[in-house]
């Protein structure tokens, strides 16, 4: 072969390389951007064909095969990799939830085998980056200029660097409250005002106010809209930092204050393992010193991500989950745990038994339905009309539970059951990453709140957060909170204003960030180091 044909050949070789690398990296590129701001389906071949075009021309570009350095291209691409899985994984990347989870439990081993999969269909794009990029770089001298200036625009990309920067800036400036001033200590003040009633506390998983939306949701919530025409509830209940996650929730709805995280240090330091917020004066902290008998009901393992500790600290006597139940309902388990259906069996049963007692009592229900990232279906639902027409399973699921929720209050209420009970139904926090995200994120989002057995039927826009809702609880219930203050929240039938009425979503961030004062108060740590 001639010096020209073999010049030829090399050039075919390399064009074909060229061309093969460039389609596999313009796909896992793609691929990354679909899933991260959920693209139009006519814009991934055009957004696919920019990329790979624009690879092989600059593959073109002095042709020359060239010694490039690909450590800090990988180093790049393996940090935005991190932000991509937790992203997948939870939608928003709320880094204290994730070390929260880590510091406690991480779930059964379904629920971790299920991350590790999605982990692993989440980083195979990255992988190909990677792979492609190595044939690519030394391509050309186009090719190793774009592999110099790739560094640095993978870190400008990446949401974990701005999320760093906006952290280390908010920390660096003053707070714009200090909230340990604004916090309001209920264990003194806060008194019955009369007779009490009952509190039946349900807290529908992830169940957000957004998906009342019957334009981009459809019928899904109507069961909850049924319920709601007879209570009193809040339309403008926004989700602040530390409130995210189901513990989380439970804390800002039940003890006013954000679930402010010990961190590495403290943990190492105090033996708080098996308390969550000692320090803190919760509701069921309230109801039992007034002799409630309180019960917490939970389909998950009350071990996962410190659920037992927050229960058994606070109030809560009688503790049911997964590990106590599962051998009354062999083979109906889900990943997660157990069937809301099954649960809000134990829970009827559990109140006929306590009002049978004639004492006071509260129960508080979680279900599991909804939990990312495709939802948990109870099996008699699944030939309900309700969800089989919707159309995917993150949607079956969370008209599965509406339903349930609807069926099980208007059960109690038909067998006499709730004749002197506030039933309160809640979301937790806003739902996670599913098969809905985008329609979600394309909404002004809210959480879902509404309280049944009292006079009012009204419903309140006022700004708030969950926090606002444990003193609007304790009312409800028949307590007189002086100031219609607790915690860090106010009763959301007064006149008082929120936080989030005061400062604004992004300063109450601010101010938790930097609550240290109010954290040491709530942990019991301050009582510990004097």
């Amino acid at each position: 072969m001639s010096f020209s044909s073999r010049t030829l050949e090399s050039f075919k070789n390399q064009a074909v390389r060229a061309i093969l690398w460039a389609a596999v990296f313009a796909w896992a590129v793609t691929s990354i951007i679909d899933v991260s701001v959920e693209l139009m389906p006519s814009w991934r071949p055009m957004l696919f064909t920019a990329i790979f075009l624009f690879l092989y021309v600059f593959s073109k570009v002095y042709p020359e095969q060239q010694r490039v350095t690909l450590r800090w291209t990988y180093a790049a691409t393996l940090l935005l990799a991190v932000w991509y899985i937790l992203y997948s994984l939870f939608g928003a990347v709320d880094v204290q939830a994730i070390l929260f989870h880590l510091n406690y439990d991480v779930g059964s081993e379904a629920v971790q085998d299920q991350a590790f999969k999605q982990s692993l269909v989440a980083i195979i794009p990255f992988v190909l980056v990677m792979i492609s990029w190595w044939q690519l770089a030394g391509m050309s001298r186009g090719m190793a200029f774009l592999n110099r200036c790739l560094p640095v625009a993978l870190l400008a990309l990446n949401p974990l660097t701005w999320l760093g920067a906006s952290s280390a800036l908010a920390s660096a400036a003053p707070p714009p409250m200090d909230l340990s001033l604004a916090f309001k200590d209920p264990e003194t003040d806060v008194v019955p005002s009369g007779p009490t009633k009952n509190l039946l506390h349900i807290f529908v998983e992830s169940a957000e106010l957004t998906f009342w939306d019957e334009e981009r949701f459809g019928d899904v919530a109507r069961p909850l809209k049924n319920l709601s025409a007879k209570a009193w509830s809040a339309e403008n209940v926004e989700q602040v930092d530390l409130t995210g996650w189901t513990l989380a929730g439970h804390v800002a709805s039940t003890c006013g204050v954000p679930l402010l995280s010990l961190g590495v240090i403290h943990r190492n330091s105090f033996d708080l393992v098996d308390e969550i917020v000692p320090g803190a004066e919760c509701l069921g902290d309230i109801l039992e010193r007034n002799g409630y008998t309180n019960v917490f009901l939970k389909g998950a393992s009350l071990d996962f991500a410190g659920t037992r500790g927050f229960a058994a600290n606070h109030g809560y006597q009688r503790l049911l989950g997964f590990d106590e139940l599962h051998d009354r309902f062999p083979g109906r388990v889900n990943h997660w745990g157990l069937h809301d259906e099954d649960m809000l069996q134990v829970a009827y049963e559990q109140i006929s038994e306590l009002e049978m007692q004639g004492a006071p009592y509260s129960l508080m229900l979680t279900t599991l339905g909804g939990h990312a990232p495709t939802g948990l279906i109870s099996p008699s639902c699944e030939a309900l009309p309700l969800v089989t027409r919707q159309p995917n399973d993150t949607l079956k699921a969370f008209a599965c539970t509406n339903w349930l929720v609807e069926r099980f209050v208007d059960r109690l209420e038909r067998d006499g059951l709730l004749e002197n009970t506030v039933v309160v139904i809640q979301s937790d926090h806003l739902a996670m990453r599913n098969e809905v995200y985008g329609d979600l994120q394309a909404s002004d989002r809210r959480n879902m709140f509404m309280v049944l057995g009292t006079e009012h039927r009204d419903t309140v826009s006022k700004p708030a957060s969950t926090i606002d809702l444990f003193p609007t609880i304790l009312a409800a219930v028949g307590f007189s909170i002086p100031d219609r203050r607790a915690g860090l929240g106010v009763d959301l039938r007064s006149n008082m204003p929120t936080l989030v009425e005061k400062l604004g979503t992004d300063d109450i961030n601010r101010a938790i960030a930097q609550a240290d004062e109010l954290r040491d108060r709530v942990w019991g740590l301050d009582r510990q180091l004097h």
